[in-house]
């Protein structure tokens, strides 16, 4: 599998990117810690975005659902972060790694290509 890294100093703008790219796609949200324990922090639910909890952190805030039916997944402590891309270099999901070895995944139920889905409405997103 491919991944494109982010770097650490552009955090803040590709997030924002990577949010209006995905605006209410379906996502899931896995967490795995070291000792290998797995947990679903939700399951194919709109994404309403990601960004950093503010600039003086690595804390990130992950938002989904929608209306008042929404939830924030928070990570703690970012260290990095990329985008798992498939073969044919459609974005699968965001990877978030933390300083207690912790990686959370953002992952969508159907990957495609940035450019086959530009000018779409959401709907057709999914």
């Amino acid at each position: 599998m491919t991944a494109r890294s982010i770097a650490p100093d552009s955090w803040t703008a590709e997030l924002d990117s990577f949010s209006r790219r995905h605006d209410g796609w379906l996502v899931s949200i896995t967490t795995r810690t070291p000792d290998g324990h797995v947990s679903i922090g939700a399951h194919d639910l709109p994404l309403e975005g990601v960004s950093r909890m503010s600039e003086s952190s690595n804390d990130i805030a992950i938002t989904i659902g929608h209306g008042r039916d929404h939830l924030t997944h928070g990570v703690r402590n970012a260290t990095a972060m990329h985008i798992d891309l498939t073969p044919d270099r459609a974005e699968r999901a965001l990877v978030i790694d933390s300083t207690d070895g912790s990686t959370t995944s953002v992952e969508f139920r159907s990957p495609a290509r940035v450019e086959e889905v530009d000018g779409l409405p959401a709907p057709d997103r999914r």
